[in-house]
């Protein structure tokens, strides 16, 4: 989301820290995924010396949630749609990692599996326009 002006970024910022901007992410994890949908919870810390990457850190971690539903199983693999509620560094890349216990297909930085491309797609963005006050659904189809 790009503003063409200083008054209309403010105001897509401020609806981006006060969570009206609703966000929907798709992705592959490369397992079975058995339960079909949650909320994951937990603290995500971003070490000084060691950016971008995040960790769980139950001490000094800010709190994050995200929620997930299982959309299709194809083979040994899961569809997944994550809504994070909110917008941390990496959230659903580590939700998926340290949440689930499988991180997202492609992602080498938390899984570690090697594949030709990271397999997260945003997939809406819906916020309210700054000037007109109506709502603005962004739709981008997945493309894998």
């Amino acid at each position: 989301l790009l503003a063409k002006s200083l008054d209309i970024y403010r105001c897509l910022s401020q609806q981006f820290q006060q969570r009206q901007v609703e966000k929907i992410y798709e992705a592959i994890l490369p397992e079975i995924i058995e339960q079909e949908s949650g909320i994951i919870v937990l603290p995500l810390w971003g070490h000084p010396q060691n950016r971008p990457y995040q960790t769980v850190d139950w001490q000094r971690g800010k709190a994050s949630q995200t929620y997930f539903k299982v959309i299709g199983k194809e083979g040994n693999y899961s569809r997944l749609e994550f809504i994070p509620y909110t917008g941390r560094t990496h959230q659903i890349r580590v939700h998926s990692q340290a949440g689930l216990g499988i991180g997202i297909l492609g992602d080498f930085l938390y899984n570690g599996k090697q594949s030709d491309r990271l397999y997260l797609h945003a997939k809406q963005l819906s916020f309210r326009h700054p000037q007109t006050e109506t709502k603005i659904d962004l739709i981008i189809p997945t493309p894998f």
